[in-house]
């Protein structure tokens, strides 16, 4: 079979004692039937809790893309304010698995890499557009050479967590030995270039549009990565697969995905839209209906959703909440 990405090392007997006591640590909780039993702590559980549970989250509805994300929070905070036991997240993103990072990073007494959790925070709260484009000045950097080392950083993280989809304990070591600086130049730039790689197939594989600047991306693809291409370019993406394989069926038909980049994107109706798109399918007679969770909706599992591109982009416009510009709207 022919090797995916660049070729892994054996794993090391350190390594492998490692792993066998962050298995017992971490964990994650299914959205669909979320069961906090054993779970002492939750990171970025977009999910009602238990009465008393502590959770660390910036997603409430009282915070903002200003609001120290999972990763920033958990280094303010010292272990007697972290409780002792198995962490759970939902979404098993840079900023969840690196908060779970830090903190097992902080039980071994091991100092944590600060502008490395700050960048992390950034490009969480803020995305890649804002990031790429003011990240250097917000993280108070003079040297440009410093930046694209963090940026380089990231980018091996985002490789080995979004596109090889490491297995959590696998990712969360990952994290800590990123955090920690126990990592070399070239382990991470053969990471980086990777991503580099799947992003340009990406982009060559895919058509985008910029509805409004900023803001609502159209990304036509049948790559992985398309969201990442979106999100590049704006916080809110519609996602079209003209001929979605489904697993399972081996059925091909359209397929939508439209989502925000977080709950702290709120210049979107997703109830509304949902509620209409709903209403669209009811109408047309679809056995399916469009779901999802707080932040993405997909079109009818196994179905062909009857609508073609210019009309969902028409459909998803109406449930912009802010006035937009005349200047903003745009095609790319």
């Amino acid at each position: 079979m022919e090797q995916i990405g660049p070729k892994e090392q054996p794993i090391s007997t350190e390594d492998q004692r490692r792993l066998e006591e962050i298995e017992k640590l971490v964990t994650l909780i299914d959205p669909k039937n979320p069961n906090f039993e054993g779970i002492s702590l939750g990171l970025e559980i977009t999910l009602k809790t238990p009465d008393g549970f502590t959770n660390i989250d910036h997603h409430g509805e009282n915070c903002t893309d200003e609001s120290p994300s999972c990763i920033e929070q958990v280094m303010e905070k010292s272990l007697k304010e972290l409780p002792e036991g198995k962490m759970a997240t939902v979404s098993p993103d840079l900023d969840s698995v690196g908060a779970m990072a830090v903190i097992l990073l902080k039980r071994e007494g091991k100092k944590v890499d600060e502008r490395l959790v700050k960048a992390i925070g950034l490009l969480d709260r803020k995305g890649p557009a804002y990031f790429y484009e003011k990240g250097q000045q917000d993280l108070g950097l003079e040297n440009d050479e410093e930046f694209e080392k963090i940026k380089e950083i990231l980018k091996a993280c985002r490789y080995r967590l979004n596109i090889e989809r490491l297995r959590l304990p696998e990712a969360v070591l990952f994290m800590m030995k990123i955090l920690s600086g126990d990592y070399t130049e070239e382990e991470i730039k053969k990471y980086a270039q990777e991503y580099d790689k799947k992003l340009e197939e990406a982009k060559k594989e895919s058509k985008v549009e910029v509805i409004i600047d900023g803001l609502l991306v159209f990304v036509e693809s049948k790559h992985q990565m398309a969201f990442d291409i979106g999100y590049e370019k704006g916080k809110i993406v519609i996602a079209y697969n003209p001929e979605f394989e489904w697993k399972g069926t081996g059925t091909i038909t359209p397929k939508y995905t439209i989502a925000r980049r977080d709950s702290n994107v709120r210049e979107i109706d997703m109830e509304g839209l949902l509620e209409e798109l709903n209403k669209i399918a009811e109408e047309k007679g679809l056995q399916g209906r469009w779901g999802g969770r707080e932040n993405i909706i997909g079109s009818p599992i196994g179905e062909n959703p009857l609508l073609d591109p210019e009309e969902v982009k028409d459909i998803v416009k109406k449930y912009i909440k802010r006035e937009v510009k005349k200047e903003e709207v745009k095609n790319e």
